[in-house]
């Protein structure tokens, strides 16, 4: 009997938390690559995950995505909103030189890129596929046109990409103390940026889990016609969801303008949503909607981007073959989460013939 309990507790801690023991083995893995070639592992590797770009920013966006998928929607828009919330946000900064202006453009051009997803898809029940195809697309276009056509001392660069002028009295501020800066704890460096995705992962932890919003986003995912007739206005958080997105872009918007300093619309952010996919799937949560917890977000964004960091330390391995790799690992962690119920479903009814039989 304890031997059950204590098969069906494992059973339970690793459907409910099992992006935890996932980042383990990936960081354990990590480890011995680093060993393998001739380092050792130390925190300054730990802090390099921690303010990598695909934990802080993809990360943030990943919460976002979260969100969507729970609902049963995908958006494949992010990277290109990215791009152009980002241009915006770079513009605002060069021509006003406020941070308070920067933060705000980030978040109401973010916020609309969201809202035009989110309108499409609920108010017009437009397939999400289709239509954050559609405006991944128009995003990074708009900007790429924009781009060409605008005075360097705005863009703050040449014709190709947008960059905060460094001549601004804010530009240190931003991108040497706070972009690139880490707070020192003791013998321990964090990048200042980890607090920023850290303080995210955080807030939309207690929405989804304490408040009534969070609870319709679950009852939309998992059955939108029963919500529905609970008294959800489901339309709403269909759209919500993608409003919400496109302010989480506009807060890696900030945090890529700090870090970076630049963006180039033709370049940046490409794939930057397969990657957001892959922290949302590392993390526990279905891509069927209704399942998972956002709290699996910040351990997939930190596998994720290990597992982008055990690729690049393998020297044999040619850069033109690494995508095949992280493919291979989006793959795998989908057909486990897909199989696995299936595989249990199986065995549960295998059971119930065998007790049938017996009872005959």
């Amino acid at each position: 009997m304890d031997a059950k309990k204590l098969k069906k507790g494992i059973g339970k801690a690793w459907s409910q938390y099992s992006f935890i023991i996932v980042m383990f083995i990936v960081m354990i893995v990590y480890a011995i690559a680093i060993s393998a070639n001739g380092n050792s592992f130390k925190w300054s590797h730990i802090a390099a995950i921690l303010g990598s770009q695909n934990t802080c920013i993809v990360g943030t966006m990943a919460l976002g995505m979260a969100l969507v998928i729970i609902t049963g929607q995908i958006d494949l828009s992010i990277g290109s909103s990215l791009v152009l919330t980002t241009s915006a946000t770079i513009v605002a900064f060069n021509m006003t030189n406020s941070i308070a202006v920067m933060i705000l453009t980030a978040l109401i051009v973010g916020g609309l890129c969201g809202l035009i997803n989110g309108l499409l898809v609920g108010l017009a029940k437009m397939p999400p596929f289709i239509v954050t195809l559609g405006t991944m697309l128009i995003y990074r276009s708009l900007t790429l046109s924009v781009v060409r056509t605008m005075d360097s001392a705005i863009t703050g660069s040449n014709s190709s990409q947008f960059a905060m002028l460094r001549t601004n009295s804010k530009y240190n501020f931003l991108r040497m103390q706070f972009g690139t800066g880490k707070l020192q704890i003791g013998g321990f460096s964090i990048p200042y940026i980890t607090f920023v995705f850290l303080l995210m992962v955080v807030l939309f932890v207690i929405i989804s889990k304490k408040t009534k919003y969070g609870k319709s986003v679950y009852a939309v995912g998992s059955n939108e016609k029963s919500a529905h007739l609970s008294g959800i206005n489901t339309t709403f958080v269909k759209v919500s969801v993608f409003v919400i997105t496109g302010l989480l872009v506009g807060v890696a918007s900030f945090l890529q303008a700090c870090k970076i300093g630049n963006i180039t619309p033709a370049s940046s952010g490409q794939s930057y949503e397969m990657y957001a996919i892959a922290a949302v799937v590392l993390g526990g949560i279905s891509m069927s909607g209704g399942r998972g917890k956002l709290l699996g977000v910040l351990f997939g964004a930190l596998s994720y981007t290990t597992i982008n960091f055990i690729i690049v330390s393998i020297p044999s391995l040619s850069v033109d073959i690494q995508d095949t790799f992280q493919g291979l690992v989006l793959i795998i962690v989908i057909l486990i989460q897909t199989a696995g119920p299936v595989i249990k479903e199986s065995i549960q009814t295998a059971k119930r013939r065998r007790l049938a039989q017996a009872e005959e």
